[in-house]
């Protein structure tokens, strides 16, 4: 839908995501950050960059050490940690996500997945069964370490570049109370609501579509 608008889309498998097989031991939230700059830095030009859920401190992190190469950050239902805080620090403070409930740790600890049957009622619950079915086809165990490393940012550079905050009002993963703590704490030149669950990329594709080229 973007593309169709004459926008340049780029949506990257992170290490150990989709068809990059980087082991999980070797994941970490400095191999996100650095794909994702590395991305930016063979731009054209400075992107509208989108950060859902856990991206959220992906690109928090990515605004630190590239700020220059990023024109507005967007967080779609998305972590929006302060300097020292964890991913799973704020979900630990959550009182209405389901996330953590239903969490599976592997025996190593280096991986976590979520049990299968309380997917759709954690962050799809508005998704049609076709889409459950690709999202059941395609979710994988994801490394642990980056939701407990500590997000290191400065007001000179993460702190320079525009935000804007797009908040998921029927969302479990993130609960809506937590999110807009996140956007108060940190505040965001604009805030927009969805009246939808955590993914509506997929619930509500279009409406999203309509924001984000809005903001572009």
């Amino acid at each position: 839908m973007l593309e169709q608008h004459s926008h340049t889309v780029i949506a990257p498998d992170l290490p150990g995501h989709g068809k990059d097989k980087t082991p999980l031991a070797d994941v970490t939230l400095a191999a996100y950050v650095e794909r994702v700059c590395q991305i930016l830095n063979e731009q054209p030009e400075p992107v509208v960059l989108v950060g859902h859920s856990m991206g959220g401190g992906i690109i928090t992190q990515a605004a630190e050490y590239c700020p220059d190469r990023i024109r507005t950050l967007v967080y779609l239902a998305g972590y929006l940690p302060e300097n020292g805080q964890t991913m799973l620090g704020i979900s630990q403070e959550d009182t209405e996500t389901l996330l953590l409930a239903n969490a599976v740790f592997s025996e190593d600890q280096l991986a976590v997945s979520f049990r299968p049957e309380a997917l759709k009622q954690v962050g799809y619950g508005d998704c049609s069964d076709e889409d459950m079915a690709l999202v059941q086809a395609l979710l994988i165990p994801q490394a642990a370490a980056p939701m407990t490393t500590p997000i290191s940012t400065t007001p000179e550079r993460f702190g320079q570049v525009p935000r804007v905050y797009i908040e998921c009002l029927q969302d479990y993963t993130i609960g809506p109370s937590t999110q807009k703590r996140l956007y108060t704490a940190l505040p965001c030149k604009k805030v927009i609501s969805m009246d939808t669950s955590h993914n509506p990329y997929l619930s509500a594709p279009q409406t999203l579509a309509e924001h984000l080229l809005a903001l572009a």
